[in-house]
């Protein structure tokens, strides 16, 4: 039986951003692109709220303005989920993260759970920018691993705009969710089988594009 392709949000987007360069990054793996000082950031960021919730670690100094958030999920009543891996089989049903039966993996980095209500949130580091198709994953993944919870609200936690977007979710909005991110997958397996990356020239190829000239002749043009 053929492995099937272990997709994530973030797999997902980035071959919607570009097939050539999902191609090259994520595919043949022939071009690394360079951790930014902003990703270098958020992972020191969700490693210390993640630290604090999981083990009470006083976050450090320079992050101590952070505390609140943190004691907002500690304060919420219910099982607290941390750093949650999950990896869903085709069925929808929980694998192990390296199970070769994986077909969809997310990392919820915050939750609780409490009788039939869930909450999901994601820490931002970064500039808001809401993406309600994010949101809208959280919820089917936890409906998929939580089948006693009926009502989800997911959202982000802008930490330096002191922000928080929300969405509120029913366990009868699973099915239409799945269906928008079952599209989308598709097209995903398919330039897989029929190994078409085609370019998908945009702003991005000017200068944030680390595959290449030599790879990419939409590479470095204005």
């Amino acid at each position: 039986m053929k492995r099937p392709i272990a997709h994530s949000y973030t797999s997902i987007t980035s071959y919607e951003t570009c097939p050539k360069r999902h191609y090259h990054l994520r595919v043949a793996k022939d071009v690394v692109e360079p951790p930014t000082d902003a990703l270098k950031w958020g992972e020191v960021v969700h490693k210390a709220l993640e630290n604090r919730l999981r083990d009470g670690t006083e976050l450090p100094e320079k992050l101590a303005h952070y505390e609140s958030y943190a004691a907002l999920i500690e304060e919420m009543p219910g099982e607290k989920l941390v750093e949650e891996a999950i990896a869903l089989d085709k069925n929808f049903q929980r694998v192990d993260w390296w199970d070769k039966a994986a077909w969809l993996r997310a990392k919820l980095d915050v939750g609780v759970v409490a009788n039939t209500k869930a909450a999901i949130f994601d820490w931002k580091t970064g500039k808001r920018k809401p993406d309600n198709d994010q949101l809208d994953l959280f919820a089917g993944v936890a409906f998929a691993v939580l089948p006693e919870v009926q009502q989800i609200t997911t959202g982000f936690i802008w930490l330096p705009d002191k922000k928080i977007d929300k969405k509120v979710f029913t366990r009868e909005q699973s099915t239409d969710i799945w269906q928008g991110f079952l599209a989308r997958i598709a097209r995903v397996e398919r330039a897989h089988e029929q190994d078409k990356w085609p370019a998908k020239p945009s702003g991005l190829c000017r200068s944030y594009c680390p595959v290449g000239r030599s790879k990419c002749e939409f590479c470095g043009r204005e």
